[in-house]
């Protein structure tokens, strides 16, 4: 009896392990970043772009990119679906002597937001996106003069699944 007790009891035990593990590494799965290239996305108009991991220096700041951008750029992609936000981070390179970038943010079609950049810092975008379904971003120089000079070098432009961008309700 008491063995048919402890087999039941470490059964039970083991079970209910299981359950939280999966359970557990699936909410921490979800919460993961995602970059926005590894979403379904195409490109809709704009100058070429590539992956990088340029070293370089921002308000006499060391920043590594892992994308840059030329003059501009247009995507749309497909989002996950749910609450998330979107984080951009980005800048030009103090050498370059590059205007900043103006980024628009539209979800299903709307405009959701708008920044346009400072020189010498990196600058800071989030966009509550939750609930889209797509998702387009427009990325151009804010002048009309000195454009075709340097990039603009990207440190974040991911979807963050399951966050509200702060003041949002």
């Amino acid at each position: 009896m008491k063995r048919v007790r402890l087999l039941s009891w470490l059964l039970s035990a083991g079970v209910l392990s299981f359950t939280l593990a999966t359970v557990g590494a699936q909410v921490a799965q979800a919460q993961r970043p995602i970059r926005i290239f590894d979403l379904k996305c195409v490109k809709t108009s704009g100058d070429s772009y590539y992956y990088s991991s340029d070293d370089l220096s921002i308000g006499r700041e060391l920043y590594t990119s892992f994308l840059a951008i030329q003059r501009r750029g247009s995507w749309t992609c497909q989002l996950p679906g749910g609450r998330a936000s979107l984080r951009i981070e980005y800048g030009s390179a103090d050498k370059d002597n590059k205007p900043p970038a103006k980024i628009d943010v539209y979800v299903d079609g709307n405009q959701v937001a708008s920044h346009t950049g400072k020189e010498g810092i990196v600058n800071t975008m989030m966009v509550d996106v939750s609930n889209g379904k797509s998702l387009a971003i427009d990325i151009n120089c804010s002048r009309a003069t000195n454009c075709d000079s340097g990039f603009y070098y990207f440190f974040w432009f991911h979807i963050i699944p399951g966050a509200r961008s702060p003041g949002s309700r």
